[in-house]
């Protein structure tokens, strides 16, 4: 019996899937590496080309654009600092995707910031795609007195 040389389907099968640790594991490393503001190969080799970060001062698209955003410097409210990853919540929607919550404090008083992640597999481990930042990730105490009231 001869066995057939490679193929791109059988090459795919072959390649870990994505699971909720892998993608939850990428996701504080590159977190972490970010605040530490480490060299940008080391993050980069983690982002997809066609990457996009939404920002509530705009939005960076792929690893060119991340490249001048890191130099300018103003990480906020992504990673800085002072800022605290307090919770991570992964939903793995395929052996391919996962799509990641995480929730992000900046310092003492302040309203927690929900960043929406969506890790893929590559052939080469997990990548980040997407990089979304909502602000803020509850409603701020007066809003919510103003439901409740209402």
């Amino acid at each position: 019996m001869t066995l057939s040389a490679p193929t791109p389907l059988t090459e795919h099968a072959r390649r870990p899937r994505l699971t909720s640790a892998r993608a939850e594991s990428l996701v504080r490393r590159w977190h972490r590496s970010l605040t530490d503001r480490r060299p940008l190969d080391e993050l980069t080799a983690h982002l997809t080309n066609g990457l996009r970060l939404d920002l509530p001062s705009g939005v960076v698209r792929g690893v060119e654009g991340f490249r001048r955003w890191y130099e300018a410097g103003d990480l906020l409210p992504l990673a800085g600092h002072a800022v605290a990853l307090t919770g991570v919540d992964v939903r793995l929607l395929s052996p391919l995707h996962a799509e990641v919550t995480t929730t992000t404090i900046t310092g003492p008083g302040a309203v927690p910031t929900r960043h929406e992640w969506w890790v893929v597999r590559q052939p080469d481990g997990p990548r980040i795609r997407t990089i979304s930042v909502r602000q803020p990730a509850v409603a701020p105490a007066a809003a919510r007195t103003a439901l409740l009231s209402a």
